[in-house]
């Protein structure tokens, strides 16, 4: 604050700077620890330091007990900002944090001991965002949009805890709960305070700036910028950053409609059914909620493709609603989703509307040019298209 703002139990000295009497008076003990005024609810420290979004935040209003052994208040609320800082001898310098591993100041209370939510269990899943593989490389003023940020993951880079508030809402793909007040880039690349929708907190890691070593599937088309794969301007793409492209998807479970947006989140996601919601574990590869087979010959069944299945309907698929053949495949052929669909979508600087509609990339380690030396898919309109390739032994001209 401007130091003419300052309560006037809180004195500055003569050249206005901070000395220890700002906070403690040694000739007066009624507060504890000298202090000039209380700082239960961090009344003395937000006197000087005024967070966005504090006072609403789910730190500040937090009634939970707080059995710490630093504890001086019996609740996280009464606590607030000394719960993570301390102001004398801090376990790291910066930012003055009670432990040195930024990620123990979050994990001594969500661990299940203290919040509701246990996500020390899932960072340990075989696929995580692994906040304990680093230390001492995350910066709260990290530029996203030079592609020059070391691969690191902290759980400052996707929630703020001076704003962080209460559940996410399902299925809208913008910002609220756990994730508000994060920096992120939008969907033309530029960077934002604070992000309005999901997929920019995202984009900082999984777009101009990757951090994806590989990609999943060997694609006729490969891209690792996610956010190019999300464009709107894009031949085909989910629905993430708009509607999707395609007008006509009759296999969408309500409540979708053509017209729904979903979030990142509705497929990377903790694959624990009662465990912390977000993508910070699973049991799955790319940390996706549900089981999603990309092995060629991989026999059809709710399992295999339990994530499509989620949002497409299994009866849809394999009744042909939206293409004549698609039971043919995947339960004849035992061909995985993955071997003609890209998930994410194909830019619109790479592939077009004829050869890359309905999210058509395919695997080429699967599908291969046909004797004519071709390889290609071609829209001709509604529920209408040829296929010229190799696959499963077929010559498909």
């Amino acid at each position: 604050v401007d130091p003419s703002a300052l309560p006037p139990r809180v004195k500055l000295d003569a050249n206005h700077q901070m000395q220890c009497t700002a906070c403690h008076d040694p000739h007066d003990d009624t507060y504890g620890d000298f202090l000039v005024m209380s700082n239960r609810y961090a009344a003395l420290c937000t006197s000087c330091h005024q967070k966005d979004g504090w006072q609403a935040s789910a730190h500040a209003a937090a009634v939970t007990p707080w059995n710490h052994a630093a504890a001086k208040y019996p609740t996280v609320a009464e606590n607030g900002c000394e719960a993570c800082h301390v102001p004398h001898a801090a376990g790291g310098r910066e930012r003055l944090l009670r432990y040195a591993f930024e990620e123990d100041n979050c994990l001594v209370c969500h661990n299940g001991t203290t919040a509701d939510t246990d996500i020390e269990s899932q960072i340990t899943q075989p696929y995580a965002h692994a906040v304990q593989d680093y230390v001492n490389i995350h910066d709260a003023a990290e530029d996203f949009t030079g592609g020059t940020v070391p691969r690191h993951v902290e759980c400052t880079d996707c929630h703020n805890p001076h704003q962080a508030g209460g559940e996410a809402a399902p299925g809208t793909g913008t910002i609220s709960g756990p994730n508000k007040g994060v920096a992120g880039i939008d969907i033309d690349g530029q960077p934002v305070p604070w992000s309005q929708n999901q997929y920019e907190i995202c984009f900082k890691c999984h777009g101009d700036n990757n951090v994806g070593p590989r990609v999943p599937v060997t694609r006729q088309i490969t891209q690792l910028n996610v956010r190019m794969e999300f464009d709107p301007a894009n031949p085909s793409h989910h629905a993430v950053a708009a509607p999707g492209a395609n007008p006509d998807v009759p296999s969408l479970l309500p409540p979708y409609t053509i017209n729904s947006v979903i979030s990142c989140t509705d497929c990377h996601n903790s694959s624990s059914t009662t465990g912390a919601r977000g993508p910070h574990g699973s049991a799955y590869e790319f940390m996706l909620e549900k089981n999603y087979e990309t092995r060629d010959f991989t026999s059809e069944s709710a399992t295999a493709y339990e994530l499509c299945y989620k949002c497409h309907s299994r009866n849809s698929i394999l009744n042909d609603e939206s293409f004549k053949h698609h039971k043919k495949h995947i339960v004849n052929e035992r061909t995985p989703c993955s071997v003609c669909h890209d998930p994410h979508g194909i830019s619109h600087t790479q592939g077009d509307a004829t050869a890359n509609s309905h999210l058509i990339n395919f695997d080429t380690s699967v599908v291969f040019p046909n004797s004519q030396g071709k390889l290609y898919f071609e829209d001709r309109g509604r529920f209408s298209s040829d296929c010229f390739l190799r696959c499963h032994g077929d010559d498909h001209k």
